[in-house]
C-alpha cells in the first residue's frame, strides 16, 4: 500500500503496519526463542524495509513482553522499579536485590539494577508507572511490523506508525486534529518505546476517537535505533482509522500550500 501522508512529508522510513498473526511471515526477521534483544531493533528494521515477527518465546525482553501485551506486568515489578529509578545499591533496597546485582557480570543491566536508569525519582514513582500502563487484550501468537508499502491486499492493521523528524511530526500532529479539534487528540505518554509505538497505539484502537502516539522519547529505546534511523526522529503511531483519515484529509490541507512548500524545501 502507498500512503499519500508519506509522499506528501517526503519521509525517508517507511511507515510500518502493525499486524496480529497466528502464523509468523517466513520472511520475516526475528530474535532466536531466549535470546537477548530489543523490540526497537526489530521495529527499526520494518521501517527500512523489512518485516519483522515477535512472539511471546522471541520478544527478547521483560519490558518489551509488555510492550507488545504478552505480558500484563513484569515478573519481579519491586526490581524493576529499582532498575528504572535509583538501582539497588545504597538506596535501601532489599538485600536480595543488592545481592543479585553484585552477582551479575559487568554488563549496562549490572549497572542498571546497581545504579538505576534513574527515569523516575524513586521506586515509588516507577510502581505507580506501572499501574498506569493501559491493559489490552493479548495478541495473537505473533505480532508483524510490516512495511506499509509490503502490506497484503486485505489486510486491516492496528495501527500504521511513521518515524518522523520534527517538522514531519508537526504536520502528523496538525492532521490529528484536522478534522476534529480537540486538545487532547495527540499524547506522548512515558514508557519504553515499544510501549510507545505498540501499547498504547492498540489501547487507543478502544476509544470512540483514538489519538494519536507520539513516541520515541525513551532515551534506551533512541539509543537502540540511533544507527539505523539516526538521533532526531520520533515515532508517530496512528490507529488504523484515523490513518485513513489522514490518507484522506492530505488533498486540500495546509500540505498542499505555499506556505508548507516553503518549509519542506
Amino acid at each position: 500500500m502507498q500512503s499519500r501522508v508519506r509522499e506528501a512529508l517526503g519521509l525517508r522510513f517507511e511507515p510500518v503496519a502493525i499486524l496480529f498473526s497466528d502464523e509468523r511471515p517466513g520472511d520475516a526477521l526475528s530474535f532466536a526463542e531466549g535470546r537477548r534483544g530489543c523490540v526497537m531493533w526489530l521495529f527499526a528494521q520494518a521501517a527500512l524495509g523489512r518485516t519483522a515477527a515477535i512472539s511471546r518465546e522471541t520478544v527478547g525482553c521483560p519490558g518489551g513482553a509488555v510492550g507488545l501485551g504478552f505480558e500484563d506486568g513484569f515478573p519481579d515489578e519491586e526490581r524493576h522499579a529499582y532498575f528504572l529509578s535509583c538501582g539497588v545499591e545504597g538506596t535501601g533496597a532489599p538485600e536480595r536485590l543488592v545481592e543479585e546485582a553484585r552477582a551479575m557480570p559487568g554488563s549496562p543491566a549490572r549497572e542498571h539494577l546497581l545504579h538505576g536508569e534513574r527515569y523516575w525519582k524513586d521506586p515509588e514513582a516507577a510502581a505507580a508507572f506501572f499501574e498506569m500502563l493501559p491493559a489490552v487484550p493479548a495478541p495473537a501468537a505473533w505480532v508483524v511490523l510490516v512495511p506499509l508499502s509490503a502490506l497484503p491486499e486485505g489486510e486491516e492493521p492496528v495501527a500504521v506508525v511513521f518515524v518522523a523528524n520534527a517538522l514531519q511530526t508537526t504536520a502528523l500532529v496538525q492532521l490529528a486534529h484536522y478534522r476534529r479539534p480537540t486538545a487532547d487528540g495527540v499524547i506522548v505518554p512515558p514508557g519504553a518505546g515499544c510501549m510507545q509505538f505498540h501499547l498504547w497505539a492498540v489501547a487507543e484502537t478502544k476509544r470512540e476517537f483514538p489519538r494519536v502516539v507520539v513516541g520515541l522519547v525513551d532515551p534506551s529505546a533512541r539509543l537502540e535505533v540511533k544507527k539505523t534511523l539516526g538521533p532526531d526522529v520520533l515515532t508517530v503511531s496512528v490507529p488504523w482509522r484515523r490513518f485513513l483519515e489522514f490518507e484522506e484529509d492530505v488533498a486540500g490541507s495546509f500540505l498542499e500550500t505555499a506556505q508548507w512548500e516553503e518549509l519542506a524545501a
